[in-house]
C-alpha cells in the first residue's frame, strides 16, 4: 500500500502525487493538503504548526512527547499496511529536524523523503534501479560503512567499500537511462539532488 505523508516544513513543498492509497496530514502539513484539495484520510499532530482549527477527527498528541509528529504518522502508516511511504515537507527548515527525519529512514523501510528538487531513500542490501532524472545529480552516502557497486553512471564502482567520513560518492551522473546500485553490505542513502 502506497501512503502519502505530508509534514510541515517551512520550505516550499513540491506538488503532491494524487494516487496514494492512504493520505496522512502531519500537523501543519495538513494545510498543504487543503491547499491542493487533497482529502486527508488521517490528520495527526500536536498542532503547534497548523494555524487553523484541526478537524474534529484529528488524532491529537501532546507537544511534550518522546516521538515527533512524523514518527507517529509513519508508525500509523506501517500499522495500516504501508509498503511505500512518500513523505513531503520533512526536508528543509530546521537542520536538526531534517537530520532526524533522514535518520528515520533506517527505522521505516519503504520511506522516501521528497523536497523541492530532491529525493532521499535508504537502500539496503540488494539491487536498486534508479531511473535517470534530467538536471539532477545522483549521490550515495554510506550509512556508516557499506560495500557497493554502481553501474550506468559516470563514475562506476565495483564492490567498493565506502565510509561515512569520505565524500567519494557525491555528485555522480547518469550515463544510461537507469543507474544500477548494488548494496553488498551495509546501507546507503541514495540522494537525487537538483543541480
Amino acid at each position: 500500500m502506497n501512503v502519502l505523508i505530508v509534514a510541515a516544513s517551512p520550505e516550499p513543498i513540491p506538488d503532491l502525487p494524487r494516487d496514494a492509497d492512504l493520505v496522512i496530514g502531519v500537523d501543519g502539513g495538513y494545510q498543504k493538503l487543503l491547499d491542493e484539495k487533497i482529502d486527508a484520510d488521517v490528520v495527526v499532530g500536536d498542532f503547534d504548526s497548523y494555524k487553523g482549527l484541526p478537524p474534529e477527527e484529528a488524532l491529537r498528541f501532546p507537544s511534550e512527547k518522546d516521538v515527533t509528529d512524523l514518527e507517529i504518522a509513519l508508525q500509523l502508516a506501517i500499522d495500516r499496511g504501508a509498503t511505500r511511504m512518500d513523505v513531503y515537507g520533512a526536508l528543509g527548515g530546521r537542520i536538526d529536524m531534517t537530520f532526524a527525519n533522514v535518520g528515520l529512514l533506517e527505522s521505516y523501510p519503504g520511506m522516501i523523503l521528497h523536497g523541492k528538487g530532491n529525493m532521499i531513500f535508504l537502500a539496503r542490501p540488494g539491487d536498486s534501479g534508479i531511473p535517470k532524472q534530467e538536471g539532477h545529480y545522483l549521490s550515495f552516502m554510506p550509512w556508516k560503512t557499506a560495500t557497493i557497486s554502481i553501474k550506468g553512471v559516470k563514475y562506476p564502482l565495483d564492490h567498493h567499500e565506502v565510509k561515512s567520513g569520505e565524500a567519494l560518492t557525491v555528485s555522480n551522473e547518469w550515463v544510461e537511462a537507469s543507474a544500477r546500485l548494488t548494496v553488498h553490505e551495509g546501507m546507503v542513502l541514495v540522494m537525487i539532488v537538483k543541480k
